[in-house]
């Protein structure tokens, strides 16, 4: 980075993802892939012990008394279980993303081993949040339940009658889109630094999303767009290396002998999941560097953070020079 802070525009946001993503690759990468190793074993770990469990516990409701209020209650535990091994992995994750994304735009250093330590230092305040997110998007995600749900059975209705699209039916399925698009994206946006928050300024639950919507709110519709704007350039990003991917494999096939080919494409599935997982882990970072100079550079406009930094850089400099 240049070490001037200024409040900077959409566009100087995103070549600041960028420019923090190619310095930052190989840690970003890194710990991407040690939380994902770390995810996948416990997550596979807990679903043994949650199968067995369910399995042994249920055994004797099915033979006894029928699924009852235990069997509920039994299936709700294994899933909250699931749950929180999903919010930990987040809340690890989005720690070693904003710290290592921190120290590389202002510069400094820091290294794996020492992110990853205070990753697990912070993983409650981080979880913390992460978990009162989720709950500020839940009135959201029942009244899309409920018009989702009034939408489907008048949908099964207007074809049981043996009606055909109308253009009165495509407008509302397309209104319907809109809806839930901007649902996701102001509950996204009100919550996109509660993480941060939490990590650099040590809030807990509500006071992190709080904290994340007052940062936000003076430039809510711009953050908003430029929010859009970057879930659809991740989404092209993904989708293009996919399909380059599988035109490879195609035209691999197609140039290969037959055996050769046959192989190909019974391996097509397995590689292509591989594959989609492997861009998942090096995609994972953007997203979390993307939120973290989001903070950051509202934090300069808000509040003065440039002068500040700017300030630490000049006493540094001054200190060289002697």
């Amino acid at each position: 980075m240049n070490n001037k802070y200024y409040p900077m525009n959409s566009a100087e946001v995103l070549d600041q993802v960028l420019e923090v993503f190619k310095k930052s690759f190989f840690k970003q990468v890194a710990l991407s892939i040690i939380f994902s190793i770390i995810f996948f074993v416990i997550l596979y770990a807990l679903l043994i012990f949650g199968v067995l469990t369910v399995v042994v516990l249920l055994g004797n409701i099915f033979f006894t008394t029928g699924v009852g209020v235990d069997g509920v209650v039994i299936i709700s535990a294994f899933l909250l279980i699931i749950f929180l091994a999903i919010a930990l992995y987040d809340a690890l994750l989005t720690t070693g993303n904003a710290l290592i994304t921190k120290h590389t735009f202002l510069g400094e250093y820091c290294d794996v081993g020492g992110v990853l330590k205070a990753s697990f230092k912070k993983i409650w305040i981080a979880t913390s949040a992460s978990i009162a997110s989720l709950i500020v998007f839940l009135p959201g995600i029942f009244v899309l339940g409920v018009i989702i749900y009034l939408y489907v059975s008048m949908l099964m209705d207007f074809y049981d009658r043996g009606h055909t699209p109308t253009m009165a039916l495509i407008i509302i399925t397309i209104l319907l889109g809109i809806l839930m698009l901007a649902i996701f994206l102001v509950g996204a946006t009100i919550t996109m630094m509660s993480n941060k928050v939490a990590i650099f300024e040590g809030r807990w639950f509500f006071g992190a999303v709080s904290r994340s919507f007052r940062l936000v709110k003076p430039d809510f519709l711009k953050i908003m767009g430029l929010l859009a704007i970057w879930s659809i350039i991740t989404m092209a990003a993904t989708y293009s290396f996919e399909s380059l991917f599988s035109l490879a494999i195609v035209l691999l096939g197609y140039f290969s002998p037959q055996e050769a080919a046959a192989a190909f494409l019974m391996g097509t599935f397995g590689i292509g999941s591989f594959f989609s997982l492997i861009m998942g882990v090096i995609l994972a970072p953007l997203s979390g560097i993307f939120s973290t100079m989001i903070y950051m550079n509202q934090r300069i406009k808000l509040e003065g953070l440039d002068i500040e930094l700017n300030l630490n850089n000049e006493r540094i400099k001054q200190l060289r020079d002697k």
